[in-house]
């Protein structure tokens, strides 16, 4: 296809010099890897301590099922996770208000500090605080504040309650049933359930003073991030930048929601199989730390990999807020390669957004070979989705996909997409350029450049490729 995209201004390379990750059965970065490199399916049932399946939860699908209910009781769950508060500074007695997506956040953006050595025991050089930016991608804010809301409404469900024939002599033991355990309305509530205070927690721990926000692009709000923080770096407002994400939605009311417009599956995530049926909710945060490629150079860093390009979009006038569009994963992916410099046909590997259903993955497919064109060499471009092991992070899944992809190019390994057995039957596999690697694979280095990867997420309407 002709990238016959307006000129835009060059993207000055920025390098990824950290990683820190809080993933399903990945408490860091290269457990991730490992985990990603032997294919191992984070995905099981809802654990009992997080709700109780039989007060949410019916068998059927999205026309079967009464209101506010969900057929999907599987996901792909962050276990075991402990806040060091003594590091921090943080009173323990306040951690219950402290929502845990704002936890993980401190967590990995630490962690990817001091794989940037700029912390920790092998810290090598300080932190230009007064230079350093933080931006977290995060669309729901975190469980706590639904949770915290019951307590609010706590006596307008016991007033219905007696109305409806409970004794009036037992609304005290009524309210205290229905918020036992839940977290406080106190004047921590409000700083630690909020959204944008994710990136604020960071700022705020971690002594940074740089600019500090949280993005919401919905499923593409990490590459949002991303892309403010390159620009952040490339306009000279800041030296270091940490772009993560930390999505912890997996809550009843996520669940129904997505169950009312039929998104989840009941059963697997098999992005680009014939047996995709939806996708399957997971939870987790991850954080890059980003430096301008020549300062990176200069200091010596590990550089993981490379950003050349960000191409972003919006679906406009379509056929509804949550249908895939061709157009505008084809302009977004036309800009990404535009800032570039280089056309798709260099391009190896692609960690696909890969949601696992049928009309999705077919028409992300469809985008990407009309981008590589009808002459790309069947089957030489392997594509794969993070989906398939730890499921749809929301707006953490850009995080879990990017990290893939760095440590692809880092580890020279073409990594494998789990649970692949039949194509998808949307597409004639004998035509286009793509394969589905079910195994890790050596990646030789190109005679004529560098490994590349692309790296897509799509949002309601909105699409973020790097």
């Amino acid at each position: 296809m002709q990238l016959d995209e307006s000129p835009q201004d060059p993207f000055e390379p920025v390098a990824i010099i950290g990683l820190g990750a809080i993933l399903p059965d990945s408490d860091d970065a290269e457990t991730f890897w490992e985990n990603v490199i032997n294919a191992h399916v984070s995905i099981q049932n809802v654990p009992e301590d997080r709700w109780n399946v039989s007060d949410h939860w019916q068998e059927g699908g999205p026309k079967n099922i009464p209101e506010g209910k969900t057929y999907s009781r599987i996901g792909a769950f962050v276990k075991d996770f402990e806040f060091d508060w003594k590091r921090w500074r943080v009173p323990p007695g306040t951690l219950s208000q402290i929502d845990l997506s704002q936890q993980w956040a401190v967590a990995v953006s630490a962690a990817a500090l001091e794989d940037a050595r700029y912390l920790g025991d092998k810290a090598e050089r300080e932190i230009p605080n007064s230079r350093t930016g933080v931006v977290f991608a995060n669309a729901l804010g975190g469980e706590n504040r639904n949770l915290s809301n019951h307590r609010v409404w706590a006596d307008s469900f016991a007033r219905k309650a007696v109305k409806a024939g409970m004794p009036e002599d037992s609304v005290d033991v009524f309210k205290e049933s229905i918020t036992e355990g839940l977290p406080r309305v106190d004047e921590d509530t409000m700083p630690g359930e909020l959204a944008n205070v994710v990136a604020g927690r960071v700022a705020n721990l971690l002594d940074l003073q740089g600019p500090n926000y949280a993005t919401d692009a919905a499923c593409a709000s990490t590459f949002a991030a991303l892309m403010d923080a390159c620009h952040l770096l490339q306009s000279r407002q800041v030296d270091l930048m940490i772009a993560g994400a930390s999505d912890r939605t997996m809550d009843p009311a996520t669940y129904a929601k997505f169950s009312a417009i039929g998104a989840l599956s009941s059963s697997h995530s098999t992005p680009f199989d014939a047996s995709a049926n939806g996708f399957v909710m997971g939870e987790g945060a991850t954080a890059f730390v980003l430096k301008r490629l020549d300062d990176a150079l200069g200091d010596n860093d590990t550089i993981y990999a490379v950003i050349r390009g960000i191409g972003a979009s919006s679906d406009g006038r379509g056929k509804g807020i949550t249908a895939p569009s061709t157009r505008g994963q084809i302009q977004a992916l036309c800009r990404a390669y535009q800032q570039a410099g280089y056309g798709p046909k260099s391009v190896e590997l692609i960690e696909a957004h890969g949601t696992s259903t049928v009309v999705g993955d077919a028409t992300e497919l469809t985008s990407l070979t009309e981008i590589f064109g009808n002459n790309a060499q069947v089957g030489s471009v392997a594509v794969g989705s993070i989906k398939s092991q730890i499921g749809h992070l929301k707006a953490a899944a850009g995080g879990a996909g990017l990290l893939k992809a760095v440590f692809a190019l880092h580890h020279r390994t073409i990594p494998p997409s789990a649970g692949f057995s039949e194509p998808n039957q949307s597409l004639d596999w004998q035509k286009i350029p793509f394969f589905v690697p079910v195994e890790p694979l050596d990646w030789p280095k190109p005679k004529s450049h560098p490994r590349r990867a692309s790296v897509s997420a799509f949002g309601f309407g909105d699409v973020e490729s790097p």
